[in-house]
């Protein structure tokens, strides 16, 4: 018995148009052609066959829906509406549903008692706190395909201010570790944890195995986010939010000024901070030879974590996410049923958001099972750490003549960059590299304190320079990999690789 037969007998089946109908009440997203102030948009992905994520609007007549019904690709809306068609977490305006997704249902034989344990866990549906069911009842329970999606969805949505967006990714936590529980799926050791802003399998399009189609069942009533908090310890709860209210956005301006200035004005979330992509470049190392099984899902979630910190594109970060599936699935060669699919790495990547940039490193090696050495500065933030260093570093050398590399017998790589800019003023950064044999970084690193240099404009390396430079620190890289590193054309690269070779 598949989870859609033993649902269809419980409950009454929802066509996909009249569930999204439902999720998104008649009024409520823009309608099509029309630009309204404070009317915004659903957002679908759909993955097309050459693995590249296409996104359509979805407006307020839902004709996108019996359109994406017919395809044969994996689909995904998430319960949010978008001011644009970016799935940032800074453009999304609000919330019409809570979803959990749920993996690795119990069966015993062809009975589903995974299920039938939700089912019992729901049953009163009043919260545990006033004596009540384990878990809140949902409004729908879709199944989609191995798993299930519960929906919750609300009385009114609710506006996504960032703090409202930090406090649901604590209720969600919470509550999802409530959910997988060992009487409902096999994973309860090994919960996968969701973003805010996930996107779930389209209902009427097809599952995972791409036998069937996912399916919608009408349990209960819309919920309150009181009755949700009913369910979830105290220091879980969204407690400071408020519901969608009929403020325009001239108005919501006057009465949020920080709001306004953060997410209409300016589009990004305060705080952020951005890594060398050296780190990001090194995760894809570490998946392609050190991940595990149980642990792929993890693995590719913390590549967006990663991405997200060291500012690479969401497009770059989608082809090199789906470009691991193969080698991910090398992992489990003879199982077919435990295949890592494009659906696990569109899921995966809603980690690209902010609410995930802060996540701890010592909590990225849990989940993925590769360890991540730690930068050893005695708890000082880094721009702290290196300054003092710096600052030790120039007493040594300027002030007590002391070189602290003086024993390795050949010269450093600061005593040779700066011995050359010392003789060479009119060289500029990419120059001096080029001529000592080092990253144009190392010498930026070196001279950055040099008062002689200071306020001087040498003027942007050529591409040439650009190009002859990084082949002569990169000997094996390829034409495509130059191109990619320098953001230049790879004409241009094969232009100036033909005169270095000549």
């Amino acid at each position: 018995m598949t989870l859609s037969d033993f649902l269809s007998v419980q409950f009454d089946e929802v066509e996909p148009f009249d569930f999204y109908r439902d999720l998104f009440p008649a009024g409520e997203l823009e309608r099509q052609g029309e630009f309204v102030t404070g009317k915004y948009c659903g957002i679908a992905v759909e993955i097309v066959n050459n693995k590249k994520a296409k996104r359509y609007s979805l407006t307020d007549e839902l004709s996108l829906i019996e359109k994406l019904r017919k395809s044969k690709n994996f689909c995904v809306i998430s319960p949010i509406s978008y001011a644009g068609k970016s799935q940032k977490q800074e453009n999304a305006r609000f919330i019409y549903a809570i979803v959990f997704d749920v993996d690795g249902i119990r069966f015993d034989g062809a009975d589903p008692v995974g299920l039938r344990s939700i089912l019992h866990q729901i049953e009163d549906g009043t919260s545990l706190e006033n004596g009540g069911s384990f878990l809140p009842r949902p409004t729908y329970i879709v199944s989609s395909g191995t798993g299930l999606h519960l929906y919750y969805l609300l009385e009114r949505p609710i506006p996504l201010f960032r703090n409202v967006i930090k406090q649901l990714a604590a209720y969600r936590r919470a509550l999802t570790k409530r959910i997988w529980n060992m009487y409902v799926t096999t994973l309860s050791e090994n919960v996968q944890y969701e973003s805010v802003t996930q996107g779930f399998r389209m209902v009427g399009t097809v599952t995972k195995d791409g036998k069937a189609r996912a399916r919608a069942f009408k349990v209960g009533e819309r919920v309150s986010m009181e009755y949700m908090n009913g369910f979830v310890e105290s220091d879980a709860q969204v407690k400071e939010y408020s519901y969608k209210s009929n403020l325009t956005l001239e108005e919501a301006k006057k009465k949020y000024p920080d709001w306004y200035e953060n997410r209409v004005v300016k589009g990004k979330p305060a705080g952020a901070w951005i890594a060398n992509r050296a780190l990001y470049d090194w995760w894809i190392r570490q998946i392609k030879t050190k991940a595990v099984l149980g642990h792929r899902y993890f693995c590719v979630m913390a590549m967006a974590i990663f991405a997200r910190k060291c500012d690479i594109s969401r497009e770059e970060l989608e082809a090199d996410a789906f470009s691991l599936v193969e080698a991910l699935n090398g992992l489990s060669p003879t199982d077919r049923s435990n295949d890592f699919s494009e659906d696990d790495v569109v899921k995966a990547l809603e980690a690209f958001n902010a609410s995930y940039q802060t996540f701890p490193r010592k909590n990225i090696e849990q989940i993925t099972a590769i360890a991540i050495p730690a930068n050893k500065r005695n708890y000082r933030r880094r721009e702290t750490h290196l300054a003092l260093v710096n600052s030790l570093r120039r007493l040594r050398r300027d002030e007590l003549g002391e070189d602290e590399y003086a024993k390795s017998g050949r010269p450093t790589k600061e005593f040779r960059v700066r011995s050359y800019a010392k003789e060479h003023p009119d060289a500029n950064n990419s120059q001096v590299a080029c001529a000592v044999k080092v990253s144009r970084q190392t010498v930026i690193k070196y001279l950055k304190d040099d008062e002689s240099r200071k306020n001087r404009t040498f003027g942007k390396p050529t591409k040439q320079v650009e190009v002859q430079t990084y082949i002569k620190e990169h000997p094996t890289a390829t034409d495509r990999e130059i191109s990619k590193a320098l953001r230049i054309a790879m004409s241009t690269v094969l232009k100036w690789r033909r005169d270095l070779e000549k």
